[in-house]
């Protein structure tokens, strides 16, 4: 008896050794390929994944990473190398259209032409990550379709994988408008009693900070830029008429910026419009001139005409010209509505916490990344119709 039980046992451990064997082929940039046996998907302390993980000949852990790397067969799954967070990490695609789903470890991204790739951040109760996805980034990416709206909506207090999944595909099916939709739920309350839209136009001026340290150590630029905007606002009845919601567009003007420190030559050129979504919560009983309030926004900075060039204070050194890039932020604000009759100004500071900006370089010999930083306040008037 004893043989067919030891046979047993062998082929038990074949079978789950077996099982072990994961197979991974890697694409490189050149047009090469290489295949790996005993392979597993690396995932760093963030939760994404940085390459494979395998053995070496002497049966010793490696990790291969991503440089070069075009995309990667992991049983039968394709991974594409993408760039998040100024690196590449490896994305399996969830849903591929026009509007695009990419899972990399927990983390998903949304990607299309207008708002490019960003990462849809879980909703967070204290320090405790939720299952559902921030209402407000998903509705900019699907702002040019009315039913992906009205779904998102109705879905907004939890909107879990499977709901994504299926605005996402509602709008990849939609025939896409040219102008901003937005979901007659939210129109009907605005529409709703003791409910109105209003319209403003505002003046303002940015005092903002950008560093420049990954460059030249100590590096900053602090300056005052001047803007102009309008905002939407949708003032509504819930909670006694203490909540509203508002969307803004602003314009930062131009500031240019040189130096010469640490022998590196740095010249930038930056300008934003900022557009963001928004609600606020009202205090409406302080006086019948002013209602204070609290605010939260989210939206995306958008660098316009904006450029970083670097070059080192050294014979024969080449200037690096780089292109910035877009970035899904948050700000928060206070500020107050002031009446006169039937006049009505609002008041606004807002503060905009740091942000990395990624710079993309190309020219004829190399790709070059790199990245400044942002941060800063916001004061503006807006004078509300």
């Amino acid at each position: 008896m004893k043989y067919p039980i030891i046979y047993l046992f062998v082929f038990f451990t074949s079978f789950v050794f077996a099982q072990k064997n994961n197979t991974a082929i890697i694409y490189y940039n050149s047009g090469e390929s290489k295949q790996f046996s005993k392979a597993q998907l690396a995932i760093n302390s963030e939760g994404f994944i940085t390459g494979i993980e395998t053995k070496t000949t002497t049966n010793q852990n490696q990790v291969i990473n991503l440089v070069g790397v075009s995309k990667v067969n992991y049983e039968g799954t394709i991974f594409t190398v993408k760039t998040a967070k100024s690196k590449p990490y490896l994305f399996e695609t969830v849903i591929s259209g026009s509007l695009s789903l990419y899972k990399s470890g927990e983390h998903y991204f949304l990607e299309n032409e207008e708002y490019g790739f960003n990462e849809i951040e879980r909703k967070k109760l204290n320090d405790l990550t939720l299952g559902a996805f921030n209402y407000g980034p998903i509705s900019l990416y699907i702002n040019k379709c009315l039913e992906a709206q009205e779904l998102a909506y109705n879905k907004h207090v939890s909107i879990i994988l499977s709901n994504l999944k299926s605005i996402i595909e509602v709008y990849n099916n939609c025939n896409l408008s040219e102008e901003t939709q937005i979901a007659s739920n939210v129109m009907k309350e605005a529409n709703a009693s003791s409910e109105t839209i209003e319209v403003g136009v505002n003046i303002g001026y940015n005092f903002l900070n950008t560093s420049f340290e990954n460059f030249s150590p100590g590096v900053t630029n602090n300056y005052g830029a001047p803007t102009i905007g309008a905002q939407i606002y949708f003032n509504t009845n819930m909670l006694n008429e203490n909540i509203g919601f508002i969307l803004s567009v602003d314009y930062s003007f131009p500031e240019e910026f040189e130096s010469n420190a640490n022998n590196v030559f740095i010249k930038s050129k930056l300008s934003y419009i900022n557009s963001m979504i928004g609600f606020r919560y009202t205090i409406n009983n302080v006086s019948k001139t002013f209602r204070p309030y609290l605010g939260f926004n989210g939206g995306i900075i958008f660098n316009s005409n904006s450029y970083v060039i670097i070059q080192e204070a050294s014979v024969g050194s080449t200037a690096i010209s780089f292109e910035t890039t877009n970035k899904l932020v948050y700000n928060v604000g206070l500020g107050t509505y002031i009446h006169f009759g039937k006049q009505k100004i609002d008041f606004n500071l807002s503060y905009q916490p740091e942000n990395k900006f990624v710079l993309l370089s190309n020219n004829t010999f190399y790709v070059n990344e790199s990245f400044y930083k942002l941060s800063g306040f916001q004061l503006k008037a807006t004078y509300v119709f």
